[in-house]
């Protein structure tokens, strides 16, 4: 059955009304495919309460009310991701947004191409999606953008996705100023180790680029030994950080891409080279200000999350809106023991 528009109702007053983007009224007036139908029933009632309303909303900045935005980082992935979840759900409640956290198993691109598909099978305003690199979660981005869904990826992108934009660090630039540190802070010959979690995130592919771009350009004394993927897990990057510090007495510094920071921290301290050894990482968290403020680590590479929170959320419901999207830059922050914020 065909829905009638109220001829007084333009297309964004039905999604305000229904809490979806004016593509997906667009999608189900026109009684196209990929729709749920939850979202078809959201709108055909948005439809009758125009109908019956004497009146048409004009008022644009209540369209956050009722909106359900999807968040959907990874599980298990350290104080970071504990801290954007925490950020993304202040924002929201500030803004009227009812906020729907998944968390997948890190690193398994299958159960995120499945988290990203229910959002669509059940309606969503919106998708807020830390992203892994493969095919099944391209497809899936892929599919929510044809319902009508707005994607934000966050902390790292993915090349080619049909996503509206990224909201996250330069990540390669991050890795060159990761670099110009480690290199400054040792100023000696040596080896440094570099801890990565996996090649399916984009942005530690980067930092690891960009790192080793400035370092073999500037610091041409120093031996940059091969990446270690530790898939973010505190244990495996305790087991080879104690390895590297036992066995590899030229070992200068220990760069940390990802997660789990904790089990090198253990390292660090059983070896009792923290004096010798620069130690440089990437967001600052409840373990990392312990770490610079013990001396264990010297630097942290950072982004603000409360920022990376608010210009996704923003980002999101403006599309929802018809108001024009803007990704403001992620600065990236150098914090040592002595600029430690509050």
């Amino acid at each position: 059955m065909t829905v009638q528009r109220h001829r007084g109702a333009r297309i964004i007053d039905i999604a305000l009304q229904a809490g979806v983007s004016t593509a997906t009224v667009d999608r189900v007036l026109n009684q196209r495919p990929s729709v749920s139908v939850k979202t078809v029933a959201k709108v055909r009632e948005a439809v009758r309460w125009l109908e019956r309303s004497p009146q048409r909303p004009t008022v644009i900045p209540t369209i956050a009310k009722d909106l359900t935005v999807d968040v959907i980082i990874a599980g298990n992935a350290g104080f970071s991701n504990e801290a954007l979840a925490s950020e993304i759900r202040r924002t929201a409640a500030g803004r009227g947004v009812t906020v729907r956290l998944t968390q997948p198993r890190r690193m398994d691109p299958v159960a995120l191409a499945r988290a990203l598909d229910r959002c669509r099978r059940i309606g969503s305003s919106g998708v807020i999606v830390q992203v892994l690199e493969h095919p099944t979660v391209r497809t899936a981005i892929s599919q929510l953008t044809t319902a009508g869904i707005p994607v934000v990826t966050i902390l790292t992108d993915l090349p080619r996705a049909e996503n509206i934009g990224y909201v996250g660090l330069d990540n390669r630039a991050a890795g060159r100023v990761a670099g110009q540190l480690m290199g400054r802070l040792c100023r000696r010959p040596g080896a440094v180790a570099i801890f990565w979690g996996s090649h399916l995130y984009l942005s530690h592919e980067e930092r690891e680029m960009g790192f080793r771009a400035v370092m073999r350009s500037e610091f041409e004394e120093v031996t940059l030994l091969d990446a270690i993927q530790v898939f973010d897990d505190p244990q495996k990057n305790y087991e080879q950080a104690a390895d590297l510090l036992s066995s590899r007495s030229d070992l200068i510094g220990i760069y940390s891409i990802g997660s789990g920071n904790r089990g090198i921290e253990k390292a660090m301290l059983e070896s009792g080279r923290t004096d010798e050894v620069t130690y440089v990482a990437f967001n600052l968290t409840p373990l990392t200000r312990q770490c610079l403020i013990s001396g264990v680590m010297d630097a942290v590479v950072h982004q603000d999350m409360a920022k990376v929170a608010q210009t996704a959320l923003t980002a999101v419901v403006d599309r929802i809106a018809e108001r024009p999207v803007r990704f403001d830059s992620i600065p990236t922050e150098i914090i040592m023991r002595e600029n430690i914020p509050d």
